[in-house]
């Protein structure tokens, strides 16, 4: 197969989506498909997977856009961003164009008809607007991140999507002995344990309920560091009530950490904790920590239980402080089941989630679609 991997920030910027397709690329080329990936103009954030070619375009930034609303902003970016690709992209002869976002399905709709590809749509979210429905019913395929995230689209506009999970880049995230000079320059000592949460901090990633279970440990005798990795507009809140809880020097806060660094971070960790209180669709820090080996606790909604799978880490009802303590503290105590949950995390990951693993789904999906299974 032909396929190109449409998305405008894939080439420039560092996310989720960009991570799909830059992955995604290198397992169907490892698997013997001709792969394109469609981006902005810029410098090149991610690493090019042998056999993935690149093509780039500039556009008209959204902050430039008449503020019509954000979506309108969104679509008028995507647009200037279509009309340069849209050429070569018709041209090229592909057998599928594939997109990550709604807002890119008209023009490479338009696209797909005029060179006689189909168009794959993979949501990993719920971009809603008006029309949403219309232009999901006309692509050739329908993917969802997530059974919860298909169940969220059927419900929206009453189309059922395929599941396409996303994947965790297994030899990356991978068990691997401490990192003892990391956990001396952090300042744990060897009689600490070592608790991590990896995030966007944002109040509905439920932070604040995993802050105030650790204060309730360490008021009871623990001794525990807890490293609350990542950015975002809840940070300040987050230290206030860290503070606040007199938990200062035992909850450290050490920004952002670059994905490749990240299982330097689990290798020191006796558990991760993921104590979101919102639907979300998947939860791709839960798996790469499960992927490391690291025993996780997490909370029962949206998709999440779809990554922690039953033996494979510990759900809890989401805005539950009592809970989330009363767990944290059974794993604390209990090293047997922290290696059992943290085998088995592994396991799972390396069985459902692994990037080759997701790109046979792709093509099971693709010759299911065609009438080939």
């Amino acid at each position: 197969m032909k396929i190109a991997l449409y998305n405008l920030t894939t080439t420039t910027k560092r996310g989720g989506i960009e991570t799909f397709n830059w992955e995604m690329a290198g397992a169907l080329a490892r698997r013997g498909h001709s792969v394109c990936i469609y981006g902005e103009k810029g410098h090149i954030t991610g690493d090019v997977p042998e056999g993935v070619s690149i093509k780039t375009y500039p556009y008209l930034k959204r902050t430039l856009v008449p503020d019509l609303g954000s979506r309108f902003r969104k679509f008028v970016e995507r647009i200037s961003f279509g009309i340069l690709a849209f050429a070569n992209l018709s041209k090229e002869g592909f057998d599928y164009i594939y997109v990550s976002k709604p807002y890119d399905i008209p023009l490479t709709l338009i696209s797909s008809r005029l060179s006689s590809a189909k168009l794959i749509y993979g949501s990993g979210g719920t971009e809603f607007f008006p029309g949403y429905g219309f232009l999901a019913g006309k692509v050739d395929f329908l993917f969802a991140c997530s059974g919860f995230n298909a169940s969220q689209i059927e419900e929206y506009c009453g189309l059922r999507p395929k599941v396409l999970y996303n994947g965790v880049n297994t030899e990356i995230f991978s068990p691997r002995p401490p990192d003892m000079e990391l956990k001396r320059g952090i300042g744990i000592k060897n009689d600490e344990a070592v608790i991590i949460s990896a995030c966007r901090l944002v109040g509905w990633k439920g932070i604040q309920y995993s802050v105030k279970a650790v204060s309730s440990l360490v008021r009871k005798g623990y001794r525990i560091k807890y490293l609350v990795i990542g950015e975002g507009d809840y940070r300040k809140e987050l230290e206030s009530l860290s503070k606040a809880l007199n938990t200062e020097g035992r909850i450290i806060f050490p920004g952002s950490i670059k994905n490749s660094e990240l299982p330097s971070y689990y290798s020191i960790a006796d558990l991760a904790v993921f104590p979101s209180i919102a639907d979300e669709t998947f939860g791709i820090s839960i798996a790469e920590a499960m992927a490391c080996g690291v025993p996780v606790i997490s909370t029962r909604t949206g998709g999440i239980p779809e990554v922690v799978g039953k033996g494979a880490g510990v759900l809890v009802p989401p805005a539950d402080e009592v809970a989330l303590t009363e767990t944290t503290e059974k794993l604390l105590r209990d090293k047997g089941l922290r290696e059992s949950l943290g085998r088995r995390g592994r396991e799972w990951v390396v069985e459902n989630f692994r990037w080759d693993r997701i790109a046979e789904v792709f093509e099971h999906h693709i010759a299911e679609g065609n009438g080939e299974t």
